[in-house]
C-alpha cells in the first residue's frame, strides 16, 4: 500500500503540470525543499535511533526488544512516518500546484494511516510496555495527535 502511494504521489505533481491550476507563489519551491530536507533528516534520525530494530516490515521480538523512547521517539511514536509525510508534502509543494499540494499528502497520509494502525495493533499486542508508551506520547504530531 505504501509503495503504491509513493508511486502515485510521485506522478501527481507531474500530471498536475498539464492541468489548469492557479500556481502557488514562487516561495513555495524553496519552502518545499526545506520541508523535504527536514523530513529526510527526521526520517534518518528515527532510523538511527531505532538502530537494529528498524525494519521495513511489521514484526517484533518481544523476548529481546524494548520500547524505544529516546530521540524523536520521546515525543511521538512514529517520527519516521512523519518524516516521510514531510518529505512528500515538500515534494508536492515544489511543484507549486495547489492540486498536488492537496492530493499528495492525502494519498500518502491515507497509506501511512493504515500502516500506523496495523503497526500499533501489533506493538500493543506483542511489545511489553508499548501501551504505557502510547499513553505518554502522541502518535504523529508532537503535543497534538
Amino acid at each position: 500500500m505504501v509503495a503504491a502511494a509513493w508511486g502515485l504521489a510521485f506522478e501527481i505533481p507531474l500530471l498536475t503540470r498539464r492541468m489548469p491550476d492557479r500556481p502557488l507563489p514562487a516561495v513555495a519551491t524553496p519552502l518545499g525543499v526545506a520541508i523535504q530536507a527536514g523530513g529526510v533528516a527526521l526520517h534518518a534520525w528515527s532510523m538511527r535511533t531505532l538502530g537494529r530494530w528498524y525494519t521495513t516490515t511489521l514484526r517484533t521480538d518481544a523476548e529481546h526488544q524494548a520500547v524505544v523512547d529516546a530521540g524523536p521517539y520521546a515525543l511521538i511514536r512514529h517520527p519516521g512516518y512523519l518524516g516521510a509525510l514531510m518529505t512528500w508534502t515538500g515534494f508536492a509543494m515544489t511543484s507549486r500546484s495547489i492540486l498536488a499540494l492537496v492530493s499528495v499528502p492525502a494519498v500518502i497520509g491515507t497509506a501511512y494511516h493504515l500502516r500506523v494502525a496495523a503497526e500499533e495493533a501489533l506493538l500493543r499486542a506483542e511489545l511489553p510496555g508499548y501501551p504505557g508508551y502510547c499513553r505518554r506520547t502522541k502518535r504523529l504530531i508532537p503535543f497534538v495527535w
